[in-house]
């Protein structure tokens, strides 16, 4: 289960965040992430219509096939099921994705469909990871770049707070507190939507 907070950029507070965050406890130093996603679908949107994305990601040397399924959106906070092994390709990330505890007949599904590329990220991520008062770890990343579709990018900024371990009512109080403390603005919308949207 993914549990996420997503922000627009701050233009006027950025500066004020970045200091507050490398100045708690428990914050480990910066990494720098490069990012290029492939989103993948049938003519018909699939996927889409069923509720889930699928994305091939490569992270520096590393690609990994994700699979999807949002549970509950609202404002900046979405939780998402999500499943992830190491594949080159959707073909292979799709037989591989049960075992990662991904539903088995969806996986099937998806594989039987004609899919292509119709939405596509690419971005440079610094990220950190947190752990303000030891009762959880979450990843604070600053993804800046292009999203788009194979005929057209467009540029995009954005802040997400990812927990990975804990006490999850202890980390949305921080994503709460943190939103309000630095008046971040909420991106209701994920990477893909945007990505589908651009014409």
């Amino acid at each position: 289960m993914e549990l996420e907070y997503k922000w627009q950029f701050p233009q006027d507070t950025m500066q004020a965040l970045a200091e507050y965050l490398h100045g708690l406890p428990g914050s480990l130093p910066q990494e720098t992430l490069h990012m290029e996603a492939e989103y993948y679908d049938s003519p018909e949107r699939f996927a889409y219509k069923t509720g889930a994305a699928l994305r091939l990601r490569r992270e520096n040397s590393r690609t990994v096939c994700c699979l999807k399924q949002t549970v509950q959106k609202e404002g900046a906070k979405a939780l998402r099921e999500e499943y992830e092994t190491e594949a080159e390709t959707v073909a292979e990330g799709l037989k591989k994705l049960p075992a990662a505890g991904a539903p088995a007949e969806l996986c099937l599904a998806l594989s039987l469909q004609p899919l292509a590329v119709f939405a596509r990220t690419q971005f440079i991520r610094n990220c950190r990871m947190l752990s303000p008062d030891g009762t959880f770890t979450a990843e604070f990343a600053v993804d800046a770049g292009h999203l788009g579709n194979p005929k057209r990018m467009l540029p995009f900024e954005e802040l997400e707070l990812e927990f990975k371990s804990g006490d999850a009512a202890a980390f949305q109080q921080f994503a709460e507190d943190l939103q309000k403390r630095f008046a971040l603005v909420p991106q209701p919308l994920s990477k893909l939507a945007r990505a589908a949207a651009a014409q």
